[in-house]
């Protein structure tokens, strides 16, 4: 039986700009600031469809189906930002408390309501009463039925209450980074990144803010539909931020917090790392700020986690495929032995942990041998490597 090494090298480098990025964040439900209590109870019912006490959200379908927990939870359907979507010809309308309480009358010259496309309303203000009924029994405020998938939910008074409560300072306040004339964005480079790639990546986002702004021509311009005055024509200049860290990572949180006090942006994009990009991860999913596509080969794999998007796992992605293949070809090498061989105080340790550990070679005898990069030194990290007796 052979013995198999190795060798977790990272993948090339793509030096990245988000074309559709305000579209994006749109698709995230991002576009408006999170309330105060988004750690409180309504919250927790809203996004993960827990109530207060720890027991699970149930609600019932048109059909007789039911929902439990987070299949249950409001944001499957109204998005985290409480805006809605679109389903083909379904309209999931807003629930943030700017629509919910206010009559069409109100909307029609409010320009700082948060735009959602095809919504019309057509129904009285809300109030508490009229929510509640609107949630437990799917009546809308004027006593009509609502759509056949707006589930009907079990709340008692003390969870409607804090769901109420949520939804009526969802997107209320302003939305950080976002002045009358100029959004704001950031991109982050960590002090252990390439200074090549540094130079290549602002190149690429500088050109890319020039040629939006070139498209800035006159001042504001609205349209009247039936329910409101629209502004259709986008007058913000975008400005970018160039958020350089320093020292070890222990420090970089404290760093990122201050830049986004003395600088606040409406999202980072692109940014690059070295070796570690976790504080980074941290910052932006504790701060609500969502974190697009940074030039990272080692991401931080945490599914839960909202704010921050990647590319791809990087090296973790690369060890997941080799573990696949060793699978596939386990029958017929029967291997006796993995060795990874990796870079020691590099990236290449996290993926040989993530290869070692994978389900698929469990039963495996893995052996992880850290090289520092010299020649003569490999040889003697594969001295041994030669098919067992």
């Amino acid at each position: 039986m052979a013995a198999s090494a190795v060798l977790l090298r990272p993948p090339r480098r793509v030096l990245s700009v988000p074309r559709p990025l305000l579209f994006f964040l749109v698709l995230l439900g991002v576009t408006a600031a999170l309330p105060a209590s988004a750690a409180g109870e309504g919250a927790r019912l809203y996004r993960q469809g827990i109530l207060p006490g720890g027991d699970e959200l149930r609600a019932e379908r048109a059909g007789g189906a039911t929902l439990r927990a987070a299949a249950a939870a409001c944001v499957n359907c109204h998005r985290r930002s409480g805006l809605g979507t679109t389903e083909g010809q379904i309209i999931i309308p807003p629930v943030t408390g700017k629509y919910l309480f206010r009559s069409a009358a109100k909307n029609v010259r409010d320009l700082t309501l948060p735009h959602v496309a095809g919504y019309r309303t057509q129904r009285s203000p809300y109030d508490d009463a009229t929510l509640a009924r609107a949630i437990r029994e799917g009546l809308d405020s004027d006593g009509r039925a609502l759509n056949y998938l707006m589930p009907r939910f079990r709340i008692d008074d003390t969870a409607m209450a804090a769901l109420i409560a949520y939804l009526r300072e969802l997107t209320s306040a302003p939305v950080p980074g976002v002045s009358d004339d100029t959004l704001h964005f950031a991109t982050i480079i960590t002090p252990d990144a390439d200074p090549l790639a540094r130079r290549g990546m602002l190149d690429v986002l500088e050109r890319f803010f020039a040629d939006k702004n070139e498209f800035l021509r006159g001042g504001a311009r609205t349209i009247q539909s039936n329910t409101r005055a629209i502004t259709y024509r986008v007058t913000r200049r975008w400005q970018l931020h160039v958020w350089d860290l320093s020292g070890p990572p222990a420090d970089w949180e404290r760093q990122l917090r201050a830049k986004l006090q003395a600088e606040p942006v409406y999202a980072v994009i692109s940014g690059l790392g070295g070796k570690t990009w976790e504080p980074v991860h941290r910052f932006c999913e504790a701060s609500a700020l969502p974190c697009l596509f940074p030039n990272v080969n080692l991401p931080v794999d945490a599914e839960q986690d909202f704010y921050p998007v990647y590319f791809s796992k990087g090296v973790l992605l690369e060890a997941e495929l080799i573990a696949h293949d060793l699978q596939g070809r386990a029958a017929a090498l029967r291997p006796a032995r993995v060795i990874q061989v990796y870079r020691a105080d590099d990236i290449g340790a996290a993926a040989a942990r993530t290869l070692q550990e994978n389900p698929a070679l469990r039963g495996w005898k893995t052996e992880l041998r850290a090289w520092s990069g010299g020649g003569a030194e490999l040889n003697m990290v594969l001295r041994d490597l030669r098919p067992d007796d």
